[in-house]
């Protein structure tokens, strides 16, 4: 299997490595060197997926279960190095079949550095009538120390292998419907590009956030239009650090552009998932008040 790594613009990521305690002696206990992991099923025509590190290391090798179509984790810490990775068929809605939970999707191998982070995207198609197959796509996420008190920091990715080159429109949520006559974010954004990141102005406590719009490029008919409550994010105080959101300032925020799950097939159908989607994932909040 084939990866690609995208990496993104910007500063080093948060260190990772360090001390924890042992629970029951106290004894304080040296971690492993490790990078920050999270994973994205953007598989539409599947069930859920099992994300797992497969070198024999349990310490720091998180696994993500039940992971369906449009949804995310959060990061984990994983040990730096070339791990192995593969991506499974989740057995549970198979009455935990043995051969579907062997069913295997990807089996590849990637170097983790250290003290860095990474979104694992799983991209593609299971169904061999689809093009291109499923692969993991990992992005190096590398943030922007910029952004000021009064702004956010936003970048999209496009994750949809069934969607073409795209516009991006974000605006006020109270701003009229549509986007005829307003200028695109972001224009031409073809599928696992992804757009550098814009400052925006953090939104006022309350239910107005943003509302981003996704058309096909160069048209001016939405293919989406995503809740205005999609991530608010939660002020920080002097006993809990901030999480990112629209209307928390110097948070960051990462947009993934799905498209429409396959018809007849085990994803998500109807509702929303018959058309192009977004999720908003909250990458990280540039102020912290504890460790």
């Amino acid at each position: 299997m084939k990866i690609r790594l995208l990496a993104v613009a910007g500063f080093t990521a948060l260190a990772l490595s360090g001390c924890s305690s042992d629970p029951v002696a106290g004894v304080p206990v040296q971690l492993p060197a490790a990078a920050l992991v999270r994973y994205v099923n953007a598989v539409p025509d599947t069930s859920a997926l099992v994300f797992r590190f497969v070198d024999g290391d349990v310490e720091a090798s998180p696994q993500f279960n039940d992971v369906a179509f449009r949804q995310f984790t959060a990061y984990q810490r994983a040990r730096a190095g070339q791990r192995r990775l593969r991506v499974f068929t989740d057995a549970a809605p198979y009455g935990s079949n043995i051969a579907v939970a062997t069913q295997q999707h990807v089996d590849t191998t990637f170097n983790f550095e250290v003290d860095k982070r990474y979104t694992i995207i799983s991209y593609g198609f299971a169904r061999t009538s689809g093009t291109p197959r499923h692969r993991l796509v990992i992005v190096e996420d590398v943030f922007p120390t910029t952004i000021t008190a009064a702004q956010v920091g936003v970048r999209t990715i496009h994750g949809a292998a069934n969607v073409g080159n795209v516009d991006v429109y974000i605006q006020p949520s109270e701003a009229p419907a549509g986007i005829a006559g307003v200028m695109a974010a972001a224009a031409n954004v073809g599928p696992l590009a992804r757009t550098a990141w814009v400052p925006l102005s953090a939104r006022p406590v309350g239910p107005l956030l943003y509302r981003w719009d996704v058309a096909a490029a160069g048209s001016t008919a939405a293919l989406t239009v995503s809740p205005n409550a999609g991530l608010p994010g939660v002020v920080g105080t002097a006993a809990q650090n901030a999480l990112s959101g629209f209307q928390v300032g110097r948070s960051l925020i990462t947009a993934i552009v799905f498209g429409p799950s396959v018809v007849g097939s085990r994803a998500p159908q109807g509702g929303e998932f018959a058309n192009a989607g977004l999720r908003f994932l909250p990458d990280r909040h540039l102020d912290t008040t504890e460790p």
